[in-house]
């Protein structure tokens, strides 16, 4: 089973890396954007452009965007038709969420991996532009990808630590209509970083996505 993992803004692929020894039986592509890409891009599809151009040869059962990657994911799908079976995208926002989805990780966390995570964040910023950033950050509405793309969409979310918050939905901001094309998925005590904060049972959920027919 051929899987492709694309990471957010300001990071590297070794934000993958707690999530690796759960995948060890798959062929994964941890794809890595070149900074001489990601320093000049205005717009996501700038870098899903790259990424289609050196991936396409290949077919993958998921792709698994965190984040960006989740747009860069759904624009390989509806502006390039790129070969996927299935979607799953990690905290990606759509639209600009509310207070409750604007926190990296939990406190907890945060004095676990707060350290290592925020100096590949600070690290990497120089090699993303402003313009890129408020595409992604301010005013934005990606929501006219999900209603374009046939596949299964899995959309993934961290629940604050806060299982019972009422309106974790209600707060993505998200239509109706867009609710009804995602197949929402929280997980336990994480938040933005997912893959680092819970990767087990992470890894448990996009597996039995994997093994749905």
């Amino acid at each position: 089973m051929r899987l492709m993992m694309l990471y957010g803004v300001n990071c590297t692929k070794d934000v993958w890396n707690h999530i690796v020894p759960y995948f060890k039986n798959f062929e994964i592509d941890y794809v890595e954007y070149p900074h001489e890409i990601t320093s000049t891009a205005k717009k996501v599809d700038d870098i899903t452009e790259w990424v289609y151009k050196n991936y396409n040869q290949h077919h993958y059962d998921a792709i698994i965007g965190h984040s960006l990657g989740g747009i860069i994911a759904m624009q390989l799908i509806t502006k390039y038709k790129m070969k996927v079976d299935k979607l799953i995208y990690l905290d990606t926002n759509l639209k600009p969420a509310n207070k409750f989805y604007r926190n990296l990780m939990t406190q907890k966390n945060m004095e676990k991996y707060g350290v290592s995570i925020l100096q590949i964040l600070n690290k990497e910023r120089r090699f993303y532009t402003d313009e890129l950033l408020e595409s992604i950050q301010v005013d934005f509405d990606y929501t006219n990808l999900v209603n374009e793309i046939p596949q299964n969409i899995y959309a993934i979310y961290g629940d604050r630590g806060m299982p019972e918050y009422p309106n974790k939905i209600q707060d993505l901001n998200l239509s109706p209509q867009t609710l009804s094309n995602l197949n929402l998925v929280f997980i336990h005590n994480s938040c933005h970083m997912i893959m680092v904060e819970n990767p087990k049972q992470l890894s448990e959920v996009i597996k039995k996505i994997l093994e749905a027919k």
